[in-house]
């Protein structure tokens, strides 16, 4: 093996334990993602008051007698199951935040830069268009879910004062009754002015459902769709490929 060669390797092997060392717990590091983090976690916090709002509210109206409130009751329960499936999205945002860029930067960069290394040992010129590819391809995942989180939180802050509304409907709401056959009777029927703000707080929380919906599923899956789209169009193309003569005239220089 020839210096020039030699000189190439290192150089490439250098980056790989940079990017292994440095970057990739820079990258990891939950405090260089403070922001996205505390919005994800404004979300979580929002989700489980609603969710569990609308489970506690479906619960006490499933104890009144009558069949009044039956429907209000099912709506209200299948409403905290999609809440929790959101909730379930939002806290696995919240973990590739940080994981994406360690990912990215203590495997798929190490990775590229040691195809390249065994490319210039061996001779293989077809491994650098490899390299280049993995690469790209860690880049993408490092950048794809913040990304993600900005795009969901520029939809969602359009639409933050009705799903703030929900929380403070949720907060105000009192399920009072009225009682029947006397103060020492069980039974109790819920007014009118209950059931209004009762289907008040339904229909704010299918609209704040469907803003989440949007935000943490809907968005995130076609930020992933495109990524697939971008990644399958490199993989099957001559793009982004590393010239060897490029490195030859690097080697150069370094001598």
């Amino acid at each position: 093996m020839n210096l020039k060669k030699a000189t190439l390797i290192a150089f490439f092997l250098l980056i790989a334990v940079i990017s292994f060392t440095k970057i990739a717990p820079w990258a990891g590091d939950p405090a260089n993602h403070k922001h996205s983090i505390e919005q994800t976690d404004e979300k979580i916090s929002t989700v489980m008051t609603l969710s569990a709002g609308a489970a506690g509210t479906s619960a006490t109206l499933s104890l009144l007698p009558g069949d009044m409130c039956t429907p209000i009751a099912e709506q209200l329960a299948e409403l905290a199951k999609y809440f929790m499936v959101i909730l379930s999205a939002l806290y696995l945002e919240k973990f590739l935040i940080s994981l994406s860029g360690y990912i990215a930067f203590s495997v798929l960069i190490p990775a590229a830069c040691i195809v390249i290394c065994a490319a210039v040992l061996l001779g293989k010129k077809t491994w650098y268009n490899v390299a280049g590819k993995i690469a790209f391809l860690g880049l993408i995942i490092f950048i794809i879910v913040p990304a993600s989180v900005k795009l969901s939180d520029m939809v969602y802050k359009t639409q933050a004062d009705s799903v703030n509304s929900a929380v403070e409907e949720y907060n105000d709401l009192d399920i009072e009754g009225e009682a029947e056959g006397g103060i020492f009777s069980e039974l109790t029927s819920i007014t009118s002015n209950t059931v209004d703000k009762v289907t008040s707080f339904l229909s704010s929380l299918l609209e704040t459902l469907a803003v989440m919906l949007v935000t943490t599923c809907i968005i995130p899956i076609l930020v992933l769709v495109i990524l697939f789209w971008i990644v399958k169009a490199i993989f099957s193309s001559n793009v982004l490929t590393i010239d060897p003569d490029s490195l030859e005239r690097l080697t150069k220089k370094l001598d």
